[in-house]
């Protein structure tokens, strides 16, 4: 495959932050090569302090610097709470990288519009670029729009649809939204109205400071899928916008900032201390019959142990008894452990942990292979999707195999359909939260092999409301898939139930057939997980 020639529109030849990201991203690529850096020349200091003056009041300057302020204290918080897991993005100085540099000093009109005169567009048309990469500050217009073979390609942090402009990933803060979009587009003379070449979603979080770094380093790594489907001639696939009606954000005024303030800390503030006096806890209840004729609030109750809750519920029958596998989160040890309820008519009965590691596990997935019965519950924490075979029913475990490595991989499901061994997971292979894809696995050799096949549309969803995996149903000879959604401040709000239509090397199709929320009991906030057998249903709720 021919290499990708790349120009990289830059202010200045140090990048840090996302741009450094995802430069470290490109250059490890040996299918692309930087052919050039296109650098704007940039005021001196003395100047753009001028400029800052002319564009801005001294109150909205202000506004600005009490967004500043927030976004420092919010990041002196989370540094506080995550000392090990602090937001690190890589850098590259280009000036170092033996790349040509060009320099030159656009025409900047009213709302800071570049416009390039002809020579300088001239030496740009000279390099023969397939793409160009917008990491500079201005907006761009004229024909450097189109000097590129594809075009100029950039980066949008926000859904699009909804919030076009700017701080990202501040307004879906402060509107409370369940999920922080982004998309990578080819620009044309529009303000964010361009050709959507990819987009995503990620899980809002809880702060402005959190949520904007967190949908930076999720999203950074998708670039390259789209600089080889454009080096591949791929043809993209039409996205339908919604731009005829939505309005472009800007930075929050004093207003917006002081209810951002209110709002946002006493929301967080609850939740500690929800957290701290346990005031909610994950729980389940099961039913005997058809789940899809047992109404939910007729659900029976299993009372959860003291000091700890029970959640991710897997049904399996054994000698003609019904048991049910949990993750068990014990709150002294402050880990998920596997444990398992004997079930009988409208009753449970606590058998006991029955798997534990030093590490969390969640998810007891379960199967049978050849006569004999396997676990693959959630170890994430190893970086890792293992196996587990069952010694003796249902008490004893052991490692039998790791089919993964090197994955942060959660929410496993395993099944066969059209003689293949199918594996769908929530995973990323660069140790991020994996929530928001949703990848699928296949085997021509049964479920315990190591030599799985990605699937050709990997990943299948980068929606963090469709992706991750709450659960799988047999009903009637079909399949159905259940994905879990977020709100804001939840992980686990409601879920959806898919039915699959099709899955094969080639294609994996799914139909929504219906949305359960938590109202089914009196006084609760969420539920993410349903399961089934030929005679009880479970689900999870808190």
């Amino acid at each position: 495959m021919k290499k990708l020639k790349i120009g990289i529109l830059a202010d200045n030849l140090y990048q840090s932050g996302f741009n450094g990201e995802i430069l470290n991203l490109i250059t490890k690529n040996e299918n692309f090569e930087i052919k050039a850096v296109i650098l704007n020349s940039k005021p001196d200091k003395k100047n753009r302090f001028l400029n800052l003056f002319k564009k801005f009041s001294i109150f909205r300057i202000f506004e600005k610097s009490l967004l500043m302020l927030i976004y420092k204290f919010e990041k002196y918080l989370y540094n506080l709470k995550n000392s090990s897991t602090k937001f690190s993005f890589k850098s590259l100085d280009l000036n170092k990288a033996k790349i040509d540099v060009i320099h030159f000093t656009p025409e900047i009109k009213k709302n800071n519009f570049f416009y390039y005169g002809k020579n300088d567009l001239e030496k740009i048309k000279n390099l023969d670029l397939d793409v160009i990469i917008r990491m500079c500050s201005g907006i761009l217009k004229g024909e450097i729009l189109n000097i590129a073979k594809f075009g100029i390609v950039s980066y949008h942090h926000g859904d699009n649809d909804i919030y076009r402009g700017m701080p990202p990933g501040f307004w879906e803060v402060f509107y409370k939204e369940s999920s922080t979009g982004f998309i990578i587009q080819k620009l044309n003379e529009q303000l964010d109205n361009g050709e959507i070449l990819f987009k995503g979603f990620v899980a809002t979080k809880s702060f402005f400071y959190f949520n904007h770094l967190n949908v930076l380093k999720l999203s950074a790594k998708y670039i390259i899928d789209v600089l080889e489907k454009i080096n591949g001639n791929y043809k993209f696939n039409k996205v339908q916008k919604k731009i005829f009606y939505n309005q472009i954000f800007k930075d929050p005024n004093i207003y917006v900032l002081i209810k951002y303030i209110f709002k946002i800390y006493f929301t967080n503030l609850f939740k500690i201390l929800k957290s701290l006096f346990r005031l909610e806890k994950w729980k389940i209840a099961f039913t005997k019959g058809n789940v899809f004729e047992k109404r939910l609030e007729n659900y029976n109750l299993i009372k959860n142990k003291r000091n700890s809750f029970i959640a991710d519920p897997f049904l399996w029958k054994f000698d003609n008894q019904n048991y049910v596998f949990v993750e068990e989160y014990d709150y002294k040890d402050k880990k998920g452990k596997i444990s398992c309820y004997l079930l009988n008519q409208n009753t449970s009965k606590y058998l006991g942990v029955v798997l534990e590691e030093k590490f969390h596990m969640s998810f007891p997935f379960i199967f049978s292979y050849e006569d004999n019965l396997y676990m693959c519950p959630e170890t994430s924490k190893q970086n890792e999707i293992r196996i587990y075979k069952c010694k003796k029913f249902p008490y004893e475990w052991f490692h039998f195999k790791t089919i993964f490595k090197n994955i942060k991989a959660i929410d496993t499901l395993l099944f066969e359909k059209n003689s293949l061994w199918w594996l769908l997971t929530n995973s990323r292979n660069d140790g991020l939260d994996p929530s928001n894809e949703l990848n699928v696995y296949y085997s021509k050799d049964g479920p315990l092999t190591d030599n799985w096949i990605p699937h050709k549309k990997n990943p299948i969803y980068t929606d963090i409301n469709h992706s991750r995996n709450g659960g799988l149903i047999y009903y009637n000879n079909n399949i159905y898939r259940v994905n879990q959604k977020p709100s804001f401040g939840r992980y686990g709000k409601e879920f959806n139930l898919n039915l699959i239509d099709e899955i094969n090397e080639n294609s994996f199709k799914e139909t929504k057939i219906c949305d359960v929320k938590p109202n089914f009991f009196k006084n609760i906030n969420g539920t993410h997980h349903l399961n089934n057998n030929d005679d009880y249903c479970v689900i999870d709720f808190i």
